[in-house]
């Protein structure tokens, strides 16, 4: 096993792309923090980690903020002992996190919201185990980002996906590929930051995947989409969006995993500062 003996924590942890995380790091020997800010969820995801053979711990905190991460943190500390592992994988779409559907929701709050969720909880909890992994001269960060902070390869079109018709937006799309492309950027300082620790910091884009978070965002999409009218979510991802996969498939939570195996592995002991997308071939390097 890769990760024998290893101690990991992973944000949002409890399901979708993180719950896929936590299976591969358990599988390979680890035993794993799952942090969630929904109690069932890194519950769930926890139990099935005990039931693999390994020690595992629920954290229910909101890694927005630094008061609860800190406090999440020393939970893990208290638990285990040490942290030789950190996967940040909290991140979205902000209304539907945050569980704002159909309320009035202005471009400066999802701005503000996107950012928070997806590039400030990836400071805030680099800055809480940083400290740490500097003391103990190793450790092993991966941060999540996505395709959408990659160049686009679309020539310009605009995408289907809830957009207005008309005008410029400054909504969804916009802020969240600001986000995950600054997490990207600092995955990259971050490692040159803490090289000299001993510490490898890489980043992995994933492309397409059906998880509990797009499905709840699909209506807004199927509504912004012509022709759409009537699809299930199911179907409006399958015509709409693995459709444009070179490869002619989703991603899954697992292919995201495995590759955050590979990034936290002694395999890629000299690899620090990347950033390598998990996409199909959708996106240009």
């Amino acid at each position: 096993m890769k990760l024998e003996g290893k101690i990991a924590v992973v944000t949002g942890g409890g399901a979708g792309i993180g719950a896929g995380i936590v299976r591969c790091l358990a599988e390979e020997g680890a035993d794993i923090a799952v942090i969630d800010v929904t109690a069932k969820n890194a519950k769930s995801m926890a139990d099935e980690v005990k039931k693999m053979g390994r020690r595992s711990l629920a954290v229910v905190a909101n890694v927005t903020e630094n008061k609860p991460a800190e406090e999440a943190i020393q939970k893990v500390l208290n638990a285990f002992g040490r942290i030789d592992i950190l996967v940040n994988n909290v991140g979205g779409e902000s209304r539907y996190y945050f569980e704002k559907p159909g309320q009035p929701y202005t471009d400066e709050e999802e701005w503000d919201d996107t950012v928070k969720l997806n590039l400030k909880s990836t400071m805030i909890m680099c800055h809480a185990v940083g400290a740490l992994f500097a003391k103990q001269k190793s450790g092993k960060i991966a941060n999540i980002s996505s395709i959408g902070g990659r160049p686009s390869s679309g020539g310009g079109r605009r995408p289907p996906g809830g957009l207005p018709k008309e005008g410029i937006a400054f909504g969804p799309m916009m802020s969240y590929g600001v986000a995950k492309a600054g997490v990207i950027q600092f995955s990259r300082s971050l490692a040159l930051q803490l090289a000299q620790y001993n510490v490898n910091v890489n980043c992995i884009c994933p492309g397409v995947l059906y998880t509990p978070l797009y499905e709840r965002s699909a209506p807004r999409r199927i509504e912004g989409t012509p022709g759409a009218a009537g699809m299930s979510a199911r179907e409006y991802f399958d015509k709409y969006v693995v459709a444009g996969v070179p490869l002619g498939r989703e991603q899954t939570p697992e292919d995201i995993g495995r590759a955050v195996v590979f990034f936290v592995s002694e395999e890629a002991k000299n690899i620090t500062g990347q950033a390598i997308n998990i996409d199909g071939g959708m996106v240009p390097g």
